[in-house]
């Protein structure tokens, strides 16, 4: 089944006797196999409109419109042949997808018998990944890693979409094993290589921005002004992974290491574990709302 989440507007601009095709709203195209219960497609749909509608999407010349495959693990590979032998959830690409990308949406079928809320996160996860590549031409182009800031900040914000629109809070049910590598080895999350076996759910990273965000308020932006600054203002300079420590400075007017260094002020576990009390001083507020955050 295939749906388009707006018509495709465009603008034409002529440039050099030349003719460019612009669209002025960005794109996806739907391809919800019918292995998916009819519930999670409505409420899919349900999410697409809410994410357009509070983080929206630019289009940009080189990203404007992309395909979604998203089917129930149950069935065999069923877009194969547009995707090749692409699984799980991620942005992926080849050379016949639009843009060159596409997002694949491969929803275990564990989710649906356990009742488990990532069903429905992960597509603000990924969609998420999606807007920091409309910020950012680096991303787009896997010019910058950094996954506790990549990754961390998806996370976080398919924590809070599930907060504000199912009233439960994911940072703490499901997002909540913190590695005490955090403290002692923070750099590490800046590659996935280095911090695989010890950033479940990315429930690492997550802890990072959070804390990044804790660190500004202390310099008295508000906790919506922090959250801008990480999700949006850092990735607009086009950062790179030879740059981004500077633009990191420039930013939030805080160096990485002192950042690193302030990690040292949440006490772990010596097992690698995080004290309830602990996590609780970097969480969000529940009643903070993503229009608060990208409207600012």
């Amino acid at each position: 089944m295939k749906k388009t989440i707006s018509l495709l507007a465009l603008l034409i601009l002529f440039s050099c006797g030349k003719e460019n095709v612009i669209p002025t709203d960005f794109t996806f195209n739907y391809n919800i196999h019918s292995s998916l219960p009819s519930e999670w497609e409505s409420e899919f749909y349900t999410i697409m409109n809410n994410l357009d509608d509070k983080i929206k999407i630019l289009p940009k010349d080189y990203s404007y419109e992309m395909d979604i495959y998203a089917w129930n693990s149950t069935a065999d590979k069923p877009y194969k042949d547009q995707i090749g032998d692409d699984g799980g959830a991620m942005i992926s690409g080849n050379r016949r997808a639009i843009n060159g990308k596409y997002m694949v949406l491969e929803i275990p079928a564990s989710e649906f018998d356990n009742d488990q809320m990532h069903r429905y996160s992960v597509i603000a996860h990924e969609y998420f990944h999606v807007y920091q590549m409309s910020l950012s031409k680096t991303f787009y182009d896997h010019d910058i890693e950094l996954k506790w800031m990549s990754e961390g900040g998806a996370t976080t914000i398919e924590s809070m979409y599930i907060q504000q629109y199912y009233n439960y809070n994911y940072f703490k049910w499901d997002i909540n094993d913190v590695n005490i590598a955090v403290v002692n080895t923070p750099s590490i999350y800046e590659t996935y290589a280095a911090s695989s076996d010890k950033d479940r759910n990315y429930s690492s990273s997550v802890f990072m921005l959070l804390a990044l965000s804790k660190e500004l308020q202390k310099l008295n932006y508000s906790e919506e002004e922090a959250f801008k600054m990480i999700f949006k203002d850092f990735w607009l300079p086009n950062p790179t992974d030879g740059n981004w420590k500077s633009n990191f400075e420039d930013i939030f007017s805080i160096t990485v290491p002192d950042f690193y260094q302030s990690l040292s002020n949440y006490d772990l576990n010596a097992d690698g574990t995080i004290d309830s009390t602990d996590l609780n001083s970097v969480l969000p507020s529940e009643t903070i709302l993503l229009q608060d955050i990208f409207t600012n």
